[in-house]
């Protein structure tokens, strides 16, 4: 990412506007930390200002920092100037940035949450690795929208260009943790669910796919008929997971061994050469779900007295089977006003974020926690934890 160092910054007064660049205010972390609220063409973020053994580095925050590096730049630029900063190293110049490719097939979680009409019955593939039963099942099921979940990005990357490659224009792709991405699909609106070769966790069993609550939340997305598929290589998880859809009170279930399918990966025709035992675990949906809300963002529905929070302050953490808190920093931007730094959500997928007290409003920062079991879990236990220290 860009960045540049410098002996010294010369802070201006805020706020101030320069070469397009909004500078709205600083704060200043207990921990020696700077952030500069910055606004650029409509998105908002943080620059870090950070004391190293060579000088200050300045750069791009990690948790509000944009997608596009060229904000960044431009920022960061505009910063330097407005500060008159003696740069010791630069890498923030034009020629230094490289633009990233971007790919239709591609989508992020607020496209989901705020964007997504479902026109066409959805099949789901969670760990689409190389990507080879995704796209042929594509090809072959036109009429049908297929949802691709990989947290592994180069194989993403891999896969969304064989769709323009392909032409195959009925497949999303969406780096996301499918334990909490189920929750963003209507009732009754999947017709397939794969989840192929998972990585067995064997010595972190709280990391696996399968587990009674991705059953259910599975059961709530598929349409009745619908099915959800495990295929898998490992007798221990095959027994994990049986043991798992052996919990339901109801159930349709097929197993079957070293069954041979139309297309698969280049992993299972190795096992299959090594001779390993292939099981599948078919789960059958017989049930109609009831439509739940959609998901949509979480708001304070208060504001918070920052004196007595930053007087009060302490680091903590807080850990339920839901989710969890960790309140990590306090930024002060004079004495009424500051920042919070805090991760939460599902241990599953955690995301970092700032919490922002003005003297009218407290809010998240960015602006874009969306409404999950698990978040909505962790934002009443920072509301609690805020109103014990301004009591």
């Amino acid at each position: 990412m860009p960045n540049f160092k410098t002996n010294s910054v010369s802070m201006p007064n805020f706020p101030i506007e320069f070469g397009g660049s909004k500078f709205l205010y600083k704060a200043i972390c207990i921990n020696g930390e700077t952030m500069i609220r910055v606004s650029q063409k409509d998105e908002e973020f943080f620059i870090l200002i950070k004391e190293k053994k060579d000088g200050l580095l300045v750069k791009a925050d990690k948790v509000s920092r944009p997608s596009q590096v060229v904000f960044v730049q431009t920022a960061l630029q505009n910063f330097r100037d407005a500060c008159g900063c003696e740069v010791t190293y630069s890498n923030i110049e034009p020629q230094k940035i490289k633009t990233k490719k971007r790919f239709e097939a591609l989508k992020d979680i607020d496209f989901f949450a705020n964007e997504y009409m479902q026109e066409k019955e959805i099949w789901l593939e969670i760990g689409f690795g190389s990507g080879r039963h995704l796209l042929y099942q594509a090809k072959k099921h036109p009429d049908i929208q297929f949802i691709g979940l990989e947290i592994h990005k180069p194989s993403i990357e891999q896969v969304a260009k064989q769709c323009k490659l392909q032409e195959i224009q009925n497949i999303f792709l969406l780096d996301y943790d499918a334990r909490i991405f189920l929750e963003f699909l209507r009732a009754n609106s999947v017709g397939k669910i794969f989840v192929h070769f998972p990585v067995p966790w064997d010595k972190k069993p709280h990391k696996r796919v399968i587990s009674s609550e991705f059953i259910q939340e599975s059961l709530k997305c598929l349409k009745v008929g619908g099915t959800l598929e495990l295929r898998t290589d490992s007798q221990n998880y095959f027994d994990y997971s049986l043991s798992e859809f052996l919990k339901l009170e109801h159930l349709n279930l097929h197993i079957n061994k070293n069954r041979d399918l139309d297309i698969s990966s280049k992993y299972e025709d190795r096992w299959k050469r090594q001779e390993k035992d292939i099981y599948d675990i078919t789960l059958k949906n017989e049930i109609s779900s009831q439509e739940s809300a959609a998901i949509g963002k979480i708001e304070f529905d208060r504001t918070f007295d920052f004196a007595k929070i930053y007087k009060n302050f302490k680091k903590m953490v807080i850990n339920k089977k839901i989710s969890f808190l960790h309140v990590e920093d306090i930024f002060s931007i004079n004495e009424k006003e500051g920042l919070i730094r805090i991760s939460f959500g599902a241990s599953t997928k955690s995301q970092r974020v700032f919490v922002e007290f003005l003297e009218n409003s407290t809010r998240y920062f960015p602006n874009n926690i969306l409404a999950t079991k698990a978040n909505l879990f962790s934002h009443a236990l920072l509301v609690k934890w805020l109103e014990e220290l301004v009591a």
